[in-house]
């Protein structure tokens, strides 16, 4: 059960980033101008190749696992005099303000709202901590960013000319030139 809400690697504090995995996609999905660096076509077939990862890890957490986070930093926190029915009702609302969110991220945010806050927080302030989120998102923007620039501008290196053509466009040249006369008028 408590899978819902582990990262993906379990040695890191910090939420799934597809790229800590790959040090040279990380550096050009980071560094490279999204819309001007063309990458390269093996480096698009890698970049293509996160694309599902990333788009299985920003799939919202279930609602059963948003529902289970929320209890367990409920648990952390004075109990308010409310009734049964209150608490399931505030219990919802929360899973509703947050059921756009990733498990992990989610987990993460609530790890470090427990750590942090003195008093149960809003919704917005559980929202503040998601910035895996954020950073999933413009990941996997600036990864399709780079794929659609290769798409667009790539151009395989031309194969050399054969010695037939290059005598071809010799020929060609040597019809195009300038005559001598026609440079000592210039």
């Amino acid at each position: 059960m408590a899978t819902d809400l582990q990262t993906t690697d379990q040695n890191r504090r910090t939420p799934w980033c597809g790229l800590s995995a790959t040090p040279k996609l990380e550096k050009l999905v980071t560094e490279a101008a999204g819309f001007s660096h063309i990458c390269t076509p093996d480096e698009r077939a890698a970049l293509v190749a996160l694309i599902p990862g990333y788009e299985q890890a920003l799939q919202p957490a279930p609602r059963h696992a948003c529902r289970r986070v929320i209890t367990k930093l409920a648990l952390a926190y004075p109990a308010a005099k409310v009734s049964e029915e209150e608490a399931e009702a505030r219990l919802e609302l929360y899973a509703d303000a947050l059921d756009d969110i990733p498990a992990d991220v989610l987990g993460a945010a609530c790890a470090a709202v427990l750590r942090t806050s003195k008093f149960f927080p809003a919704p917005s302030e559980i929202r503040e901590r998601c910035s895996g989120l954020a950073r999933r998102q413009w990941e996997l923007s600036k990864i399709r960013a780079l794929i659609a620039t290769h798409d667009r501008n790539w151009r395989p290196e031309p194969e050399p000319l054969s010695d037939e053509d290059r005598a071809a466009v010799a020929a060609i040249v040597g019809k195009v030139s300038v005559q001598p006369e026609q440079r000592d008028a210039a």
